[in-house]
This record gives structure tokens, sequence and C-alpha cells, in this order.
């Protein structure tokens, strides 16, 4: 059996140059700077992924929060026509029972974390709440006139589902 004798290569200054032990230097240097970049490549990866998830998250729990806030409105809207109110002519101004601040906290979370078209559906499901509400508040309701009021209400809050469930 033959033994292989390392390669050897003259320097320029006549010294002899191991070329068995550079291959294994430079071999082992390779693989760790492929492993390096391995990690590097994989944190990278794994750090947006772990940020688009998070994202969705946020989103589902704002528009989950909208839907909330708006079925709680809803509730709140539906009780009041059941109170006795009197009719308060255009223009006077009319306190209301009503703690709003859920509502708009929920949708100024939608503004923040979701696309366009899913902000534009939840102020949909806004802009047909206030006018239902001023009619309410003011007692321009005819008895048995709340379901006429909110059908177009839930319209927007089921246009709303939709959405969200194509964004998500």
């Amino acid at each position: 059996m033959r033994k292989w004798a390392a390669a050897r290569w003259l320097a320029k200054d006549g010294t002899s140059v191991d070329t068995g032990k550079m291959t294994l230097i430079v071999t082992s240097l390779g693989a760790v700077l492929t492993t390096l970049l391995g990690v590097l490549v994989g944190s990278v990866l794994s750090s947006r992924s772990q940020q688009r998830q998070w994202s969705r998250d946020r989103q589902a729990d704002a528009c989950a929060r909208v839907l909330g806030e708006s079925s709680n409105v809803l509730i709140e809207l539906a009780a009041l026509t059941r109170q006795s109110i009197h009719a308060a002519p255009d223009g006077a101004s009319v306190p209301t029972p009503l703690d709003w601040r859920p509502w708009n906290e929920a949708l100024a979370m939608i503004n923040l974390v979701a696309s366009h078209e899913v902000v534009n559906a939840a102020r949909a499901i806004d802009v047909e709440i206030w006018p239902v509400h001023q009619q309410i508040k003011r007692g321009w309701i005819a008895d048995g006139g709340w379901p006429a009021l909110r059908d177009p209400i839930e319209a927007r809050r089921q246009d709303f589902v939709n959405i969200v469930r194509k964004h998500l």
C-alpha cells in the first residue's frame, strides 16, 4: 500500500510550504464562514416571519375589537329605542348616555394596524352608526322602527367581516 506524501511547493524565498495543512485551514475557515452566514440568514428570515405573524395577530385583535364594540353600540342604541325620549328640534344639542370611547379606540386601533380596505370597511360601519344615533337620541324614531335603522349597520358589519376574511 502506497502512502501519499503531503503536497509541497516552494515559496519565492525557497522555503517549503505544506499545502495539506493549508487546505485543511482554508476548508475549516470556509465551513465556519458558511455556518455563520447560514445562522445570519436564518435569523433574518425567522425575524421577518415573526414580525408578519405579530402584525397579523394585531390586525385580527383590532378587527375583533371593532366587531365587539360595534355590537356593544348596537345593544346600547337598541336600549335607547325602548326609553321614552322627547323629540328634539334639529340643531339642538342633545346629550347622550352612550360612552363612545371604546368604539373610538377600536377605530383608532384599526387605523394603526390594518390595510386601507379594512379601515374603510370599519369607517363604513361608523358612517352608518352616527345618523342612527342622532335619530334615536332626538326621539325621531317611530315605534318598531329599530330594525329598519339597524339593518344598514348590520350590512356594513357583514361587509367588514367579509373584507377581513379576505385580508387575514
